[in-house]
């Protein structure tokens, strides 16, 4: 197999670019969406994605046939709707052409992607009921999120929790599975703290878990994610931890953002590697 060309956009917010009339891509060529050969949307591709999605992939689409892009969700695509309305976003990306890709299993020849949302456990301090607190106060989630199953309430830090809870036990799983190539693992949320400008910040945990331990058991090729809107790449036992946040339009206005994303191309590997 030729290498194959990955574009993994984080945080395009897509929705918010639109408004101001400015494409966050427009470094990227026709041939350049051309030679992707997966995309992954991994999370705030806009907000309240019930009804903004379907704008999203109609402008998408002009770029790449939608057949090639894989998307989840992020806190930002609940807003405004609810937080376990997963089985409707799903239907939106099949409706547009797309793939849905929450707690997702794609192989391309010897690569293999898992994607999810993640979210946080809160326990990158050692004080969780104070990140939890903070995350609550601080976050425009607890008040643009709610909860169907619980009569529609507010989400809470907690929900976020048990989520995250479950999205870690799946990567476990799906990464001790017996894979004969290389593994990428796309998430929203961060995995290690060393994605953080500042890992000690009172809403650091809504932002990062510490999977180091997770990260060395099993050791994939790479984790890509977004969320935090700031630019680093970064080695944990040997895995690349790589933001792809793309971000808001006046970030970029302001430089606060220096992500510019761009399609890298995976070799085709030896084999025998996560």
């Amino acid at each position: 197999m030729t290498a194959l060309r990955l574009l993994v956009l984080a945080d395009l917010h897509i929705d918010k670019w639109l408004v101001h009339r400015r494409d966050p891509l427009d470094h990227l060529i026709p041939e350049d969406w051309a030679s992707v050969d997966l995309c992954v949307l991994a999370g705030d591709l806009t907000d309240e994605a019930p009804k903004r999605w379907p704008r999203a992939f109609d402008w998408l689409g002009k770029r790449i046939a939608l057949g090639r892009v894989h998307v989840f969700e992020g806190n930002h695509d609940y807003y405004e709707t609810a937080f376990d309305d997963g089985g409707r976003h799903a239907e939106i990306a099949a409706a547009q052409g797309a793939n849905y890709a929450q707690m997702g299993r794609i192989v391309l020849g010897r690569h293999r992607f898992l994607c999810c949302t993640l979210w946080t456990d809160f326990a990158l301090t050692d004080d969780r009921p104070r990140a939890m607190a903070d995350a609550q106060a601080w976050m425009n989630d607890y008040g643009s999120i709610r909860v169907a199953r619980a009569g529609y309430r507010r989400l809470r830090p907690a929900d976020k929790a048990r989520r995250n809870a479950e999205h870690r036990g799946w990567l476990d799983r799906e990464l001790a599975e017996p894979f004969d190539g290389e593994t990428t693992v796309v998430t929203h949320h961060a995995p290690h703290p060393g994605a953080l400008l500042d890992p000690q910040a009172d809403v650091a945990p809504a932002y990062a878990s510490d999977l180091t331990k997770m990260i060395e058991r099993h050791r994939p090729a790479r984790w890509i994610h977004g969320h935090t809107h700031v630019y680093h790449e970064t080695t944990v036992g040997g895995t690349e931890i790589i933001c792809a946040s793309v971000g808001y339009p006046w970030q970029r206005s302001r430089g606060e953002t220096e992500i510019v994303p761009r399609v890298i191309e995976l070799p085709d590997p030896a084999g025998g590697t996560a």
